[in-house]
């Protein structure tokens, strides 16, 4: 039941309804229902499904911030379009992009990779 009142809250927010006007909203629907128990549980519900869909939110790492403009360009051009960049130091050159399920790895470690494939098959 929590899944179900939290999937419905996240549909009406992208909706554009007014999140003060829905809570308050739901306070009292759940009220005048006897269920006031359930918004705890709505709440942890909101939050999982507010942590997977930051998850799955597109994101692009760069090993500096002068590859930073190469990236976004790059990956635009495969469907990744976002403006959340972040600089990893594990990168020591290129970038790695995700959305969703897709991920695109253009970092200098998946050039060797794919170099040593070539040369060992």
């Amino acid at each position: 039941m929590e899944k179900q009142y939290a999937q419905a809250l996240i549909r009406s927010l992208r909706n554009g309804t007014d999140e003060a006007k829905l809570v308050s909203g739901l306070v009292a629907h759940l009220k005048e229902e006897g269920r006031a128990k359930l918004l705890p549980g709505i709440l942890r519900e909101l939050k999982s499904l507010q942590a997977r869909n930051a998850k799955l939110a597109p994101h692009i790492e760069v090993a500096s911030e002068d590859e930073k403009k190469t990236a976004l360009e790059e990956a635009k051009g495969l469907g990744i379009d976002t403006n959340s960049v972040s600089i990893n130091k594990d990168l020591i050159q290129g970038w790695r992009a995700r959305s969703g399920g897709i991920s695109v790895d253009r970092s200098a470690k998946q050039a060797l990779v794919d170099l040593y494939q070539k040369i060992t098959n």
